[in-house]
């Protein structure tokens, strides 16, 4: 669907534009419930997964990154990162850093869905990041730290 110029949306600006939200724990970013176009009453419009605006082109759907993030699992008593196979396919906004939520050294076996599936895609909540239950790394650090020790193992074998 191509966004609604505010203008021709019937009424006037007594309507809103609307359009899904980015979300980063949904698969491919942006919830299917809400689909581009006007709407007269904002209040059908929950803002968890939804916006409004008043603007021509306002409602433009974002473009969409994939970026992966490392999925973690409970071992014994600790959080162990997946190998590349394991790793989340994640989207974030064209232009945007993706985030990715790693365990901190309080996390315990109880905090295994933040580390694990889509919930892995986002940032930290602030609490969790003070009471050290996780800790949030740029997409491009979260896979260089899988890659750079096969690098440097190929750099030993060769």
């Amino acid at each position: 669907a191509s966004p609604q110029v505010s203008a021709a949306c019937p009424g006037g600006s007594a309507e809103s534009c609307i359009a899904p939200k980015f979300d980063g724990t949904i698969d491919g970013g942006l919830s299917d419930s809400i689909t581009i176009g006007c709407f007269v009453d904002a209040d059908n419009c929950p803002a968890d997964t939804c916006v409004t605006c008043d603007t021509d082109d306002c409602n433009k759907l974002p473009e969409i990154e994939t970026y992966k993030c490392n999925a973690y699992t409970w071992s014994t008593d600790k959080f162990v990162a997946g190998d590349a196979a394991a790793q989340v396919s994640c989207s974030k906004e064209k232009g945007t850093h993706g985030s990715c939520k790693t365990p901190g050294d309080k996390a315990v076996e109880a905090n295994g869905s933040s580390f694990s599936g889509l919930a892995v895609c986002t940032a930290c909540a602030a609490a969790d990041v003070t009471a050290e239950i996780c800790a949030t790394v740029s997409s491009a650090r979260a896979v260089g730290a899988l890659l750079m020790p096969l690098i440097a193992l190929f750099y030993t074998l060769f």
